[in-house]
Order: structure tokens, then C-alpha cells, then sequence
């Protein structure tokens, strides 16, 4: 799984410390700001590419409110209050979730899902790009965004959908080409495989519906470094 950057607002060091905590022992998240609300630490968080932000709301130079107006990035926001008097006027800000302080770890971890949902939610949203092929001596349109993995068949490529497969007549780097897509990547000479696809995977093959694909040395590193970007 992808692993996600959090940054925390609050003023209570006390707060903030058990939120850094909790931050910690979670694998699949990463503290890269944790302070009190101003000025300075609106413009550091606004620069960061983070996927979650945790804000307190009564906050004495800036409340939460106030940081909320002035971010210019879109990151699930996740507020954590002792009042909640401020629940319904932050849902109105689109937060992801509302913690009523003291909440459980259980309670976090149920927040931290929802934000994940509504993550994978907005990347499955993406637009259909349609890529137009000749396959049976008739012009096919593809959904590039549907495609599994393409394999190599000598003069001819196989794409593999999970509706059913197409027989194009094209070389492994000319289709490549075509794809034009970061989803995409060459793992091995005879495979092309679609990241978001990949179901598990280890240092020797991938598997994507059932189908075990092999993964040549010199791609490891960079396979490893694109997954961890990918949900």
C-alpha cells in the first residue's frame, strides 16, 4: 500500500505529541509537519505534497478555520476537537472526518480508512482515454485506463482488458508509445503492465488477476519506487 504524508496543526504540545504517536506506529503513514497554526506554517504545509492534514480548531494566532480558508492544496482533512459545537461548520468545509477529542485509536484508524476511501475514490474518477487500434481488420476504440497488461506475440502485441483480449499488429516499444500513460510500465521484454492494476507482487512477478508476470532484475528499483506512488 501507498504510503500516505500527513502534516498535524495543533497547539496543544500535549495533542500534538499523541498524534505524532499514533503517526509513528501507523506503516502506512508518514509525519512530514507537525506546529501550531500562523502564517509560516500555512506557507510550509501549502508547499508540501501531503495527503492527509490533521488541524485543531481553537487555535490562538490562527484557528483551524482560518488555515482551512487559506490552503491552496486539496489534502483529506481530518479535524480533531474537544468541541462539537464545530462539527457541522467543518463538514461545511468538506472535511473527511470530525475526532472529538479524547477519541481511541480505533476511532483514528476508522478515520485514516474513510480518507483512503475517498482517495482512491477521486483517482478512479479519471476520464476515459481512448486509444484506436486495428484489431480482426476492424477499428477498435480501447479504454487505455481498462487495459490489464500487454503482452509480446512475435510481430504483434496482445492486450489483455478485462473484458476480453485484442491481437494488434505492433512492436512491444511502438505500443508502448501509444499508451502515453505514467500507469504504464515495460517490467520485462515481453510485458507492459498497467500500475494500478497490480494486485500483489514480490521481486520476481507480479500478479494481476490471476496472471503471474515476470519482473526483470533491472526493473525492481523503479517498480518498487512507482507502487509506493500508486494506489
Amino acid at each position: 500500500m501507498k504510503t500516505f504524508k500527513c502534516a498535524i496543526i495543533e497547539d496543544s504540545n500535549t495533542q500534538r505529541k499523541l498524534l505524532e504517536q499514533i503517526i509513528e506506529k501507523n506503516k502506512n503513514l508518514r509525519l512530514l509537519h507537525s506546529s501550531s497554526a500562523s502564517s509560516e506554517s500555512l506557507a510550509e504545509v501549502n508547499a508540501l505534497k501531503i495527503d492527509f492534514l490533521f488541524l485543531d480548531i481553537e487555535m490562538p494566532v490562527m484557528n483551524g478555520f482560518e488555515f482551512l480558508a487559506g490552503l491552496t492544496i486539496h489534502p483529506q482533512v481530518i479535524i480533531t476537537s474537544k468541541e462539537q459545537k464545530y462539527a457541522l461548520e467543518a463538514f461545511e468545509f468538506n472535511v473527511t472526518d470530525f475526532l472529538l477529542k479524547p477519541f481511541s485509536t480505533a476511532r483514528f484508524d476508522s478515520a485514516i480508512g474513510k480518507a483512503i476511501d475517498k482517495i482512491k475514490s477521486i483517482k478512479n474518477k479519471q476520464p476515459e482515454s481512448k486509444l484506436v487500434v486495428k484489431h480482426n481488420l476492424k477499428q477498435v476504440e480501447l479504454n487505455v485506463h481498462g487495459i490489464l497488461f500487454v503482452e509480446a506475440l512475435g510481430d504483434y502485441v496482445k492486450v489483455v482488458t478485462g473484458e476480453r483480449n485484442y491481437i494488434i499488429l505492433s512492436t512491444m516499444n511502438a505500443f508502448n508509445k501509444r499508451l502515453g500513460s505514467e500507469n504504464f510500465i515495460r517490467i520485462h521484454k515481453s510485458y507492459i503492465i498497467n500500475l494500478k492494476m497490480v494486485e500483489r507482487y514480490n521481486h520476481e512477478f507480479i500478479e494481476i488477476k490471476n496472471k503471474k508476470i515476470p519482473i526483470s532484475r533491472a526493473k525492481i528499483v523503479e517498480l518498487d519506487r512507482l507502487l509506493n506512488c500508486i494506489d
